[in-house]
């Protein structure tokens, strides 16, 4: 049922029971908790917003937040571990990979962010940006160029995540692990569907996730919201996005394995394999199980 935001606007009222819950106040963080900021105190406010302005912005996100978080912790914490897992393997090397994990990292943030605040598309569009941004930096750590790469990160060269995808296929890393997962269950990590390959895990994830990017119309706001303007609370929809994200991370971590071979996985994997809310696809468990486990590929390194 469509329902007008100025209908659903309310003044929200604290009860004695939760005066104790943390997410109910708001704090502004002191200079020192950032790793870059100006010296001194804060200037006072040049141009304060007005409340109605405030409560017309933030009330139905917040209103969305609270519910969500009432029911979801367990799922917010994974995904707020996954990303800090992400900025934890960084590293301290600038290769090619580490460009575009950074940023990578900032949409994995905001999509836990945005789908605890009920922008469910959108948050979805974060991961695919994400995924992008990753296998376009795997792309160019196993096949480098220097001055292609500079061009790229200038905005001056365009790469897109199918040419990224192709390219990987023609390395001899990504070639075992292909073969591999080929045999054994007839899908591809980053091949195009085929009849030798009748699921294709990457590119079928990507096109998934860039419906959302689009706003087509099986993948709109207005669908994961259930027909309302929102944004309101769908939890069938934060469960969509949630299982998204376990997805694109189970994906994150097999590019970060082919551009590092030294790279371990995280023990924040662990809820990918073992959420109660989503089970992982039978080729993440596979290629997990064979990078991470099996002799074969780690001797092809």
């Amino acid at each position: 049922m469509l329902a007008p935001r100025r209908q659903l606007g309310r003044k929200l009222v604290m009860k004695e029971t939760d005066r104790s819950d943390s997410r109910l106040t708001r704090h502004r963080l002191p200079p020192e908790a950032f790793a870059v900021s100006p010296r001194g105190p804060d200037p006072p406010p040049r141009d304060l917003v007005e409340g109605k302005t405030w409560s017309s912005i933030v009330v139905l996100p917040d209103d969305v937040s609270l519910r969500a978080s009432d029911n979801h912790g367990a799922q917010l914490k994974a995904m707020d571990e996954l990303w800090g897992s992400m900025i934890e393997s960084t590293g301290e090397e600038k290769d090619a990979v580490w460009y575009t994990m950074l940023d990578a990292a900032d949409e994995l943030q905001a999509c836990t962010f945005t789908s605890l605040c009920g922008y469910y598309r959108v948050a979805s569009s974060c991961l695919r940006s994400a995924l992008e941004l990753l296998t376009i930096g795997t792309m160019f750590q196993l096949f480098p160029s220097a001055s292609e790469f500079r061009r790229w990160i200038k905005g001056n060269s365009e790469v897109g995540f199918g040419m990224a995808c192709d390219r990987l296929l023609g390395h001899p890393r990504v070639q075992v692990l292909e073969g591999q997962v080929r045999s054994k269950m007839r899908h591809s990590i980053f091949g195009q569907k085929s009849s030798k390959n009748p699921e294709w895990w990457a590119r079928k994830l990507y096109s998934e996730l860039s419906d959302f990017a689009h706003s087509r119309p099986s993948h709109s706001s207005a669908i994961m919201w259930e027909g309302s303007n929102g944004p309101i609370y769908v939890p069938s929809s934060f469960g969509k996005v949630f299982a998204l994200y376990l997805d694109t991370m189970a994906l994150t971590y097999v590019l970060l394995k082919l551009a590092r071979p030294e790279f371990k996985r995280p023990l924040e994997a662990k809820h990918i394999f073992h959420s109660p809310n989503a089970l992982p696809s039978k080729v993440a468990v596979y290629a997990h199980r064979f990078l991470w486990s099996d002799s074969g590929l780690r001797n092809a390194f």
